[in-house]
Formats: structure tokens, sequence, C-alpha cells
């Protein structure tokens, strides 16, 4: 059964989108897959490739669902523009990480929520079996969590329900997974540019190492997955490492350190 044999009642017809940048234009070839009415965008691109373009108030008067699908910082703009039009019985949600539901001051505060998928949107086509495969998470009121949250569990999408005053930290912790993650590897890279590698050289040498420690991690878990020096308590290389880095780069691999102590029996200084 697919998510339009069900998701075509009275109470969930049919999304639109405000915002046709990659999580947008991505997440609406995604439900459309699974059989969810995408109706198309109101966007201030005309490149909506196969789907629809309208304007706000027509996108919004043929929608029971609007996503607001554009960066966080036209999240507030767009819900000042559309929040005087005809939104009684709709759905509002954005898809920030780190802003609440809480941005859509003066809506009906069970019809609003922020849903957010932990991935990374990297062209208006990413992989459909990336986003089937992505955890979401939904904060906001009631009607509008559920309402979302049937739509996930139809598409058979993992998600956890969480609350606004959650969500910066949440989108820490992603930001952490994600972001930081490839910050260190850069860092890792340029080192060994230091070292006479050339840049795709580094790379290269380093891929092995950086794929085998994420399955490690995700087949084992953190603790046990940690490897090096710092994990065998052999400080002297610890201070060898420290010896050779500049001080901005020293300060990072010693924090870095301490957290890895911290897994393992409660830190350093």
């Amino acid at each position: 059964m697919r998510c339009g044999d069900i998701i075509g009642g009275d109470n969930i017809n049919a999304i639109g989108f405000i915002g046709a940048g990659k999580c947008g234009m991505s997440l609406a070839y995604y439900f459309r897959s699974k059989g969810v009415n995408v109706i198309g965008f109101s966007s201030r691109s005309n490149n909506t490739e196969d789907f629809e373009l309208y304007s706000r108030e027509k996108l919004i008067n043929n929608s029971d669902i609007i996503f607001i699908t554009t960066n966080d910082d036209n999240i507030q703009t767009i819900w000042n523009k559309i929040k005087d039009m005809n939104l009684k019985e709709k759905i509002i949600c954005h898809c920030s990480g780190s802003v609440s539901s809480e941005i859509f001051k003066g809506a009906d505060s069970e019809n609003v929520c922020s849903v957010h998928p932990m991935l990374a949107f990297n062209s208006k086509h990413t992989s459909l079996n990336a986003i089937s495969n992505a955890f979401f998470t939904v904060e906001g009121g009631g009607k509008a969590v559920d309402t979302v949250s049937e739509i996930l569990s139809l598409c058979g999408n993992r998600f956890k329900i969480i609350t606004p005053e959650n969500k910066a930290k949440y989108h820490a912790a992603a930001c952490f997974a994600s972001n930081f993650v490839v910050s260190v590897c850069y860092k890792a890279t340029e080192l060994l540019q230091e070292c006479g590698f050339s840049k795709s050289e580094s790379e290269s040498a380093l891929s092995t190492l950086m794929k085998c420690n994420m399955d490690n991690i995700l087949k084992v878990g953190c603790e046990k997955a940690i490897t090096g020096p710092a994990a065998r308590g052999d400080m002297a290389t610890v201070e060898k490492h420290i010896e050779v880095l500049d001080e901005r780069t020293r300060e990072l691999y010693k924090e870095l350190t301490n957290v890895i102590f911290d897994m393992k029996n409660g830190g350093i200084e």
C-alpha cells in the first residue's frame, strides 16, 4: 500500500512547498514517489522542473499542508507574508533543524510544526533511497505532529517527536555528526599536505581509514570503535603530536583527545 492510497481522505489531500531549493525539491520528489499528492511550488525560481509553479496565495488555497523549505533566515519573512491568508485548518511546517515551530507567531498552535530530515541535501535530486533511510524529527502542535507523523510512517521513515526546547541542542548534535566530521577530515588532509602529500593523495590515503571508522561506529558504537594513542593511554605519543602542531590545531587536538578520555574514564586537563 502506498501513502497516496491512504492520504487521500478529507484530512490530508495535497502538499504544497514554498521554496524550491535542494531540500524542498528533493522532498517533493520523494513524497511523490511514495504516492503523496504534491501539487507544486511557490518560489522565486521559475525552475520547479516537474512541478507546477503557483503564486503563494493559490498554492495555499489548493494545499492542505504547506511546507516552507526556504533557508532558515527566510522562514520568518515567509510566515509574515502568508499568515493573514486563508490558513484555516491547514497544516504549516518548516524544515529547519534549529528553529522551532514557535516561529509561527499568531498561528493556531495545533496546526504548526517543524519537520527536519537528518540528511545532507547536496542537490535538488537527492537520492530517494537516501531520503527513505533518513531519520526525521518532528516538533510542534498535536494536530500537525500527528499529521506529519502519519505521512512519515506511511512512507516508511523512522522519526522521533522532540520538544521546542531541544531543537537547538538536537541540531548541534547533527552538526557534530555532519559538518564537524567534514572539518576534522579536512584538517587531516591539511596535515598530510604539510608532510608532502598532494590534496588528492591526502584524500585517497585517508579514505579507507575514514570508511572503516564509520563502519565500526555504526556496527559497535562510539565507545568500542575508539582506536589510537589516546584510547590506549599512550601519552608519550599524544605529547609528540601536540609538539608538532600549530597553536590553533593543538587546541583542537587537545579538545578532541579529551572527548576520547571522557568516553574512556573521565577526561584530562
